[in-house]
């Protein structure tokens, strides 16, 4: 549980006061890039444009480009030390087809895949069918039968603007694609080689891991999620950059029996209003919801 200053002004009476927020710890898991610094840039002869490129400032352009993050997660959800008890599913949504089931036509409904294998869990990010992975534990449920796991919620992401072979994509193959999943291997840690400035090399990098189509049901999982943004140059990008945040979310699925911030402590405030001879209410673990 977190305080939070939040300060308002009310446009119709131009009045400000300040409240408190909270932001709660709920089991979720946030991860964060932020983008900042100073643009790369050419030079332009007066008058002169570039098709590439944003003019950012007299005789200055800056190159439209992307960057690229990837973040590999060991999952292991639920599993006691030496366990491999985890299954990833893709879940879409979809509309359905209009009939008695809907006659309204707007009742749509998440319908699961199970990714068995590493080559059919080459994956991409869909916005149109909210399209989102659960790693499951499979010997585990909760208190409805179902079984516990957590959600990778992708943020905004792209694909490299390349062709197929552009010849950085031998270096970064793994770019091609927003997930891949392979069960853990202790040497294979770099998607794109160990030395990635000498790639490809014979054994190295993910997209040629993943040609062993090994298979993911009840397996140590490993996610690679690859986010990453495209950057059109603005004029407020000159000088210095401010920060755009790129990133994604691992979020509690059936991992709790009920919602674990439900227990929240009495703000500062609240406290100071009591008598201090009166004894709060103990914080119970978050966990034990769980349990």
């Amino acid at each position: 549980d977190h305080g939070i200053l939040w300060k308002h002004q009310d446009w119709r009476t131009g009045l400000a006061e300040v409240r408190r927020s909270r932001r709660l710890t709920d089991g979720k898991i946030e991860a964060e890039v932020k983008l900042t610094g100073i643009l790369s840039l050419g030079a332009l002869q007066p008058g002169e444009t570039r098709k590439y490129g944003t003019t950012i400032a007299p005789g200055l352009y800056a190159p439209v480009h992307q960057h690229f993050f990837v973040a590999r997660m060991d999952m292991a959800v639920d599993c006691k030390p030496g366990e491999a008890f985890n299954q990833v599913v893709e879940v879409n949504l979809k509309v359905e087809e209009p009939g008695k089931n809907n006659v309204h036509n707007n009742a749509f409904y998440a319908e699961e895949e199970l990714l068995k294998s590493e080559l059919q869990a080459m994956r991409d990010c869909d916005p149109l069918s909210a399209r989102h992975w659960i790693v499951r534990n499979t010997r585990n449920v909760n208190r409805t039968g179902q079984l516990t796991g957590f959600k990778l919620v992708p943020g905004s992401n792209c694909l490299p603007l390349a062709g197929s072979e552009a010849k950085f994509l031998r270096r970064a193959t793994f770019l091609k694609h927003n997930l891949w999943v392979t069960p853990y291997s202790r040497e294979e840690m770099h998607p794109g080689g160990e030395f990635p400035n000498q790639n490809p090399r014979v054994g190295e990098g993910l997209a040629t891991w993943v040609k062993q189509n090994r298979s993911l049901e009840e397996a140590d999982i490993v996610l690679w999620y690859v986010f990453g943004v495209t950057h059109v140059p603005r004029l407020e990008d000159w000088p210095v950059m401010p920060v755009e945040r790129i990133g994604f979310m691992l979020m509690p699925h059936g991992f709790f029996n009920c919602s674990p911030a439900v227990d929240v402590p009495p703000s500062a405030t609240d406290l100071e209003l009591k008598d201090t001879d009166i004894a709060t209410k103990p914080i119970q673990n978050g966990i034990i919801a769980k349990l």
